[in-house]
């Protein structure tokens, strides 16, 4: 499987994490020099599943959480938001019959600006919840490359692969479980928090 792994570009491992799965090619034009099949060698090989740790991730679930917990604290803000408009239209019905047609159209229009306005921060809130956890998810998907930089480093692996780039692997291979296993262990006693206003900032 791995017999063509001489022939394979010296690429940077962070580029590597991300390339495309076609790595292994054999020269269309020719036998290459030595001295630049020596600089090509490809002596060890990894794979990592970079998207698998980060979702089974404690600092993840821990980001999660917090996010579900502000997101209730929104839903029951908007519930009674919402019973107060709602209380609202019924008092504008009843003082149809009781006020002129201008003054019940004036009090119409503030009516449709306060929905209008709750409306746009429904929707400012929840963008803001997705931005805080995809902010948090690139800090933790960083702090895994730097993990997996590190077992490269200890290991002098040439070459990591994602895992969905290899249909067929040796187990030992897969270094997936060591990364989060690190990430995990430096994640532990991390302070997350979650910046709703800075995150929603365009």
């Amino acid at each position: 499987m791995f017999g063509s792994a001489r022939h394979l570009l010296k690429f940077c491992l962070l580029a590597l994490i991300m390339a495309v799965p076609a790595f292994a090619q054999t020269s269309q034009s020719g036998s290459p020099e030595k001295n630049d099949t020596q600089s090509m060698e490809v002596r060890r090989i990894a794979l990592v599943d970079v998207d698998g740790v980060l979702r089974a991730a404690d600092a993840n679930g821990r980001v999660r959480e917090l996010l579900d917990q502000q997101r209730k604290i929104f839903q029951d803000q908007f519930s009674k938001v919402e019973l107060d408009l709602q209380q609202t239209e019924r008092d504008l019905l009843a003082k149809r019959e009781l006020v002129s047609k201008d003054e019940y159209e004036k009090l119409v229009s503030a009516f449709q600006v306060r929905v209008t306005n709750v409306q746009k921060d429904i929707q400012y809130k929840r963008q803001a919840l997705d931005n805080a956890y995809q902010k948090a998810l690139g800090e933790i998907r960083k702090l895994a490359i730097e993990i997996i930089k590190s077992i490269a480093a200890e290991r002098q692996i040439d070459l990591i692969l994602k895992r969905d780039a290899s249909v067929i692997f040796l187990p030992h291979l897969n270094i997936s479980d060591e990364v989060l296993k690190r990430l995990n262990e430096r994640t532990k006693n991390a302070r997350i928090e979650v910046d709703l206003k800075k995150s929603a900032e365009k």
